[in-house]
């Protein structure tokens, strides 16, 4: 057991030496990289072609499988219109016909899907009109009448940047290749990407070779940004993009968070690397709070994140910095945001409980969005029940130790853990899931609710864990959090993985 443990500090250190040293880690996203072959092909273009094709389901289409039927309409028509224009082959027009074809079946989804859930795609609402309205200029017969309530709500988005007039480094900017005008140099912030985009600065750079051919000097530098991009995704193919880079702050914060919820924020063996990032956190806040990276909008969950690390390890912090996000015991993520995210009111609520603050308004809140069955299902930043389930009961087990919802929701993460002692939201079960349901059973085991049954699943989790812990990435599939399409960030889920794995180890619930 002692070695297995050592084992496991060490690949945990190995990831935390690595944040916040390269932009992060994100995979690909199949919206963003056919986007940017379509706008700005790399000259690698024949095999992102070949990375489309590849990606293409049994089904004729394209996205996480097993997750919302919604997410899955952006990277398809993407994929679609994509290879029309690009792909040269009898297959890839094959394809192009089995996606339509999906298109065509899945639109019914969205029909049903009125009112809109929270968790769509992010500004899904701007961009599957956008393209809707493409694939019908370019001939390609889709029903329309299943979006009316999307392009409703993308009005209404538009209505608010209109009114607001975002500028660079805001979350209209991430769209901007939704709504933007003209492709002015103040766009791009210092990384030379438009809203940290791939797809939004890949269309600016298409929109400014067509007014201003000669800005050679902002084509290189957009140039070197998706191949940076590419870089991160870890495929080797340029012109493969994520779906948002860089994302080193929220990687960084969310690996430290991680720490917190699992215990080992205060670790003596890992207090070498801990030290400069907490450091490295507490210099990078603004009196506006911290976001996802050094140049983009302040954000409600990332500030709250920061606060409850920092306070986590007795440091002080300006709580003013938070308060700014709070509207009646909910807390938002980004001005003018149409769907509210359970998990951002979460974390704000224990970084306040953290701080002695009252946060009964959140309490009742969080409570009332538990389902009957004892679960908390849709958080508009991940596709998985099990991340918002987790990060409600940590969030009222700091701050409610007695509330009755935590009880129903230790029962309901008993009963949907497999017998192989694994968790998922899907019929895969997933490492980084497992250990979203282990760290909110860990939460509760000095509590009076937690009983024989609880402590058995956290030992059947930690012998499943220990058994795929070390299973190569692209057998994963995680793939929960949620931007333009649901993406995996390895690095981070990697320490979800392993400082759950290490909290169960040292608590003795794996056996020798």
């Amino acid at each position: 057991m002692h070695a297995a443990v050592e084992r496991y500090f060490e690949l945990l250190r190995t990831e935390l030496q690595q944040l916040k040293g390269s932009g992060g880690l994100a995979a690909a996203s199949v919206y963003d990289t056919a986007q940017v072959l379509r706008y700005a092909p790399s000259a690698s273009a024949r095999r992102v072609v070949g990375w489309l094709l590849q990606e293409q389901r049994a089904d004729g289409g394209w996205g996480k499988l097993g997750v919302s039927p919604l997410a899955r309409s952006v990277p398809t028509l993407a994929a679609v219109l994509a290879l029309h224009e690009k792909g040269d082959s009898p297959e890839a027009q094959q394809a192009v016909g089995r996606g339509l074809e999906f298109l065509r079946q899945n639109a019914q989804n969205w029909a049903a899907a009125v009112p809109l859930p929270d968790d769509i795609p992010v500004a899904v609402e701007l961009i599957l009109p956008m393209l809707l309205d493409e694939a019908a200029s370019a001939g390609m017969q889709l029903p329309q009448e299943p979006f009316q309530a999307l392009r409703a709500l993308g009005q209404k988005r538009l209505g608010l940047i209109a009114r607001f007039k975002p500028g660079p480094g805001s979350t209209a900017s991430h769209a901007w290749e939704t709504w933007g005008g003209e492709p002015t140099l103040d766009w791009l912030d210092p990384l030379s990407s438009v809203g940290h985009s791939p797809s939004a600065t890949a269309y600016w750079m298409h929109k400014r070779k067509a007014s201003h051919p000669e800005d050679e000097k902002s084509f290189r530098a957009i140039r070197a940004y998706l191949d940076s991009c590419s870089v991160s995704t870890s495929t080797g193919i340029p012109g493969v993009s994520p779906t948002c880079w860089p994302i080193d702050r929220w990687e960084q914060l969310w690996a430290l968070l991680s720490l917190f919820e699992t215990g080992l924020l205060r670790d003596s063996r890992l207090q070498d690397i801990v030290i400069p990032h907490l450091d490295d956190v507490q210099k990078a806040l603004k009196p506006e709070g911290i976001g996802l990276s050094d140049h983009f909008i302040c954000d409600g969950d990332d500030t709250a994140a920061a606060l409850c690390v920092l306070v986590g390890t007795g440091r002080q912090v300006d709580v003013g910095m938070l308060e700014r996000f709070l509207r009646e015991g909910q807390f938002i993520t980004y001005p003018q945001e149409l769907q509210p995210s359970l998990t951002t009111t979460t974390h704000g609520m224990l970084a306040l409980a953290l701080l002695g603050r009252d946060v009964s308004a959140s309490v009742r809140l969080v409570e009332q969005h538990q389902r009957s069955d004892g679960r908390w299902l849709v958080d508009k930043w991940n596709c998985s029940w099990l991340y918002a389930t987790s990060q409600s009961m940590i969030a009222l087990g700091t701050s409610r130790a007695d509330s009755p919802a935590l009880a129903r929701g230790m029962e309901a993460l008993i009963g949907f853990q497999r017998e192989d002692g694994s968790w998922g939201a899907t019929e895969m079960s997933t490492c980084t899931e497992t250990a979203f349901g282990v760290r909110a059973l860990f939460h509760l085991r000095h509590l009076p609710i937690f009983h024989e049954g609880a402590r058995r699943a956290l030992q059947r989790a930690a012998r499943w864990m220990a058994a795929h812990v070390d299973a190569p990435a692209h057998e994963r599939g995680e793939t929960y959090w949620i931007d333009k399409e649901p993406f995996a960030t390895p690095r981070l889920d990697r320490v979800y993985e392993l400082s759950s794995l290490i909290a169960l180890a040292l608590a003795g619930f794996l056996d020798d």
